[in-house]
């Protein structure tokens, strides 16, 4: 295996494993309410 299809599938992991955080933490930040406050502060700002 070459240096460069090793940085490859490392960067591939870290961009998945990015992806996975961000998605669960987006369903997180949905279902705790968070976002409902939210757009009700940005509906009172305009």
């Amino acid at each position: 295996m070459s240096a460069l299809t090793l940085i490859a599938i490392l960067s591939a992991i870290l961009v998945f494993g990015w992806a996975i955080w961000f998605v669960i933490e987006l369903i997180r930040y949905i279902v705790s309410g968070e976002y409902e406050v939210d757009q009700r502060l940005r509906n009172i700002g305009r």
